[in-house]
């Protein structure tokens, strides 16, 4: 009787041990899962606001770029084929003139997040831009609309001369940092910051809506820098 007693204990224990492994593989399995989940929940709808300028050399000269940049990163970002979801560069003009922050330029973190739940973005990115001598420093920050949580500053600095090169180094890391793909479509730049001038201010003309002038300006772009031709046809795009 007692053999028997410890061999039906010794099932049973065995039995129990089986219970709780399973019990383990399935909080492990769960955790795996959550920690895939909070991989892949970073935010994919982006908006990306006009760049502050603050330029030490020539600030006025440079105040195109505040916008410019914003549109190439916007282009770069949705023609790279990753994941991301990024609000039309039109739609942020015409929320910031509404609430009157398209003259100020001055966005803190509270009204990124304000701005960013108007545009029914999940995250935001902002920052600002500067101009010193041939130097060119480019400081961004990506918050999430829902929390207010900063998920990544950033910052590049470089050479004035490879200017479309520190924009594509910038896409790339907020690419990284909201874990999607990048992979840009990329060509041949002379860098030359003037051919990113002429296109800030190409932009500009055709918000404004003057054609010419946008045609001209467009045409200095892309015969200094043949690279920004994508950035001109998709400026047009949609327009009438």
């Amino acid at each position: 009787m007692s053999q028997k007693r410890n061999w039906i204990e010794c099932v049973a224990l065995i039995c129990l041990l089986a219970v709780v492994g399973c019990a383990e593989t399935r909080r492990q399995g769960a955790e795996a899962s959550s920690a895939v989940k909070e991989i892949d929940g970073k935010p994919k709808t982006l908006a990306i606001l006009p760049f502050e300028n603050n330029a030490v050399t020539d600030a006025e000269r440079y105040e195109p770029l505040s916008k410019g940049l914003a549109a190439m990163l916007i282009t770069d970002l949705n023609k790279s084929g990753s994941s991301l979801k990024l609000i039309e560069r039109t739609k942020i003009d015409a929320l910031l003139k509404e609430i009157a922050l398209g003259q100020t330029g001055n966005i803190d973190p509270s009204t990124a997040v304000q701005v960013g739940r108007l545009l029914g973005a999940q995250s935001i990115a902002f920052g600002a831009f500067m101009v010193l001598g041939s130097e060119v420093r480019i400081d961004v920050r990506i918050v999430k609309v829902e929390t207010g949580e900063l998920i990544v500053s950033e910052a590049i600095l470089g050479s004035s001369s490879a200017f479309i090169e520190l924009e594509r180094n910038l896409a790339g890391k907020i690419a990284d940092s909201l874990r999607v793909a990048f992979h840009p479509e990329t060509a041949a730049s002379t860098g030359n910051i003037e051919a990113a001038l002429f296109f800030s201010k190409g932009l500009a003309a055709l918000d404004k809506g003057d054609r010419a002038a946008a045609t001209a300006l467009f045409q200095k772009c892309v015969a200094l820098d043949p690279a920004y031709q994508k950035q001109v046809d998709k400026a047009w795009e949609g327009q009438s």
